[in-house]
């Protein structure tokens, strides 16, 4: 599953949870009544079981496998290995440069392993309490069963500069060169590329979420969600990976936190001020580093 499908997911749980808990007069405190919460419960059960939510997870949507979208610019980086004798003498624009070169050669000879989990679901200015702690786990195990590997480096990194990154560093690893990275946060509109910006150069974004919006509408889930209420943030950004004396990735981590805002929305003709999710991406080659 990659990034926008877990969306598509994320966006139609968060508009159960909105209805529910407006209807609630303070969320944060809910206490763990059987009735109520067998009520959320089931809701929850329902989005992860319904029609509805296989057909848009399971909907072809736009990847985020960097071979196929940045074949093209991959041909202007040089193949040869920025000299790793003494990385920490490296500058930010030589370290930029080796990443870029490694990441390219090592786009069909790696898999990335996966994994994304809901750390908090805020609605109306308040953090949902251990009351629906089991919807996080419901959902994380969801992701989590229907997570698959991909082929190659992620992120748009033929595209990355050093205007993209906070710091960059090198240094000696045993026979290997490290290389840690952190990039530039990044706020996103509901639409956009998803090797666009500074974190979608090195890592990949969730890209264009108005067409997941438009498809839950489509699918017949009363929502209203313009465009202009939702933005996306991307926090700590970072990349670490290990290359070895063939100029090659080894080992590598991927990742940020991620959160999905919505404001002044309708769910089930509920009018919902605001809600969001925050949640961690994490993308890993053999085993990260």
């Amino acid at each position: 599953m990659n990034i926008k499908r877990t969306v598509s997911l994320l966006v139609t749980l968060l508009m159960a949870v909105s209805l529910v808990s407006c209807k609630n007069d303070n969320p944060q405190n809910i206490t763990p009544d059987a009735s109520a919460e067998k009520t959320t419960q089931q809701i929850a059960e329902e989005i992860i079981n319904n029609d509805i939510l296989q057909s848009t997870v399971n909907s072809d949507t736009s990847t985020a496998t960097v071979t196929s979208a940045d074949t093209t610019d991959a041909s202007d980086l040089s193949t040869t290995a920025v000299s790793v004798k003494n990385p920490s003498e490296m500058s930010e624009a030589e370290i930029i440069e080796a990443y870029k070169n490694a990441a390219v050669k090592s786009a069909t000879g790696v898999m990335s392993q996966h994994s994304v989990e809901i750390t908090k679901i805020i609605i109306n200015g308040e953090e949902l309490g251990s009351g629906f702690d089991f919807i996080k786990k419901i959902i994380n195990k969801f992701i989590s069963n229907n997570t698959e590997d991909s082929k190659g480096i992620t992120g748009g990194y033929t595209k990355l500069t050093e205007n993209d990154a906070a710091s960059a560093k090198a240094y000696s690893a045993g026979n290997n060169t490290a290389i840690e990275m952190v990039m530039k946060n990044q706020t996103d509109g509901a639409k956009t590329d998803i090797h666009s910006g500074s974190v979608g150069h090195a890592i990949d974004v969730v890209g264009d979420i108005s067409v997941v919006t438009n498809e839950l509408t489509e699918l017949g889930l009363p929502i209203e969600i313009p465009s202009e209420s939702v933005t996306i943030h991307y926090t700590n950004p970072t990349v670490k990976v290990l290359i070895d004396g063939n100029g090659k990735i080894v080992k590598g981590t991927w990742s940020y936190t991620v959160e999905i805002r919505l404001n002044n929305y309708k769910v089930f003709g509920t009018n919902v001020e605001s809600s969001s999710i925050i949640m961690n991406n994490v993308i890993t080659v053999n085993g990260g580093f």
